[in-house]
């Protein structure tokens, strides 16, 4: 697995691109019965594969190389597995070529809007419970299930280093720490972090 968490925000659709036209490129040109299935994990995609309309130059280019794996992936073993907290954000075209969704709590209209657009008329009623989602559970629709449905995820057995502080509790309790706001502070000036 390759991370990515220290490419700078204006370098991460020309190094992400890159890696994926290269793996994509693989597996075009290999023979079909040598072929191993790729999925490509884009975690916050919204970052470097936006609408095209909201794009950059760069990000237009690397919006090329994102969109032909979507739409001629699948015939390669090449797959994206996209993922965004803010769907509205991300490239429609390679939204439109996913085959499932697995949507958590989005309390943004817009946002909503994009998931009511992926469901047919007769079900879009059910989107009415994305706002109201507890942790954990999920509206999981596509290719998947026969019908879009409620689903309680197990918790990760490795907890993420990412969970919400609580505001209400630590408010008046944590102070800050004086080396580690200077230490944030040398990291940014040199855009490094330990």
């Amino acid at each position: 697995m390759i991370d990515f968490s220290e490419v700078p925000a204006d370098g991460l659709p020309i190094v992400t691109s890159t890696l994926a036209r290269l793996l994509y490129d693989v597996q075009f040109w290999m023979s079909p019965k040598n072929r191993t299935p790729v999925t490509l994990l884009c975690d916050d995609a919204h970052l470097y594969l936006p609408v095209r309309d909201d794009a950059d130059t760069v990000q237009r280019q690397a919006l090329g190389s994102f969109e032909r794996i979507a739409k001629e992936g699948r015939k390669y073993g090449f797959s994206l597995l996209v993922v965004s907290q803010r769907p509205s954000d991300a490239s429609r075209t390679i939204l439109s070529q996913c085959n499932n969704f697995l949507a958590l709590r989005l309390t943004n209209e817009t946002d909503q809007g994009v998931i009511k657009r992926l469901m047919p008329d007769s079900l879009v009623g059910l989107t009415s419970i994305l706002p109201l989602l507890d942790t954990g559970e999920a509206l999981l629709l596509g290719d998947a299930v026969l019908l879009p449905t409620r689903i309680k995820l197990d918790i990760p057995k490795v907890t993420p280093d990412s969970a919400t502080r609580d505001f209400w509790k630590e408010w008046g309790t944590v102070q800050p720490k004086d080396d580690a706001v200077r230490s944030a502070i040398e990291c940014l000036r040199s855009q490094v972090r330990i």
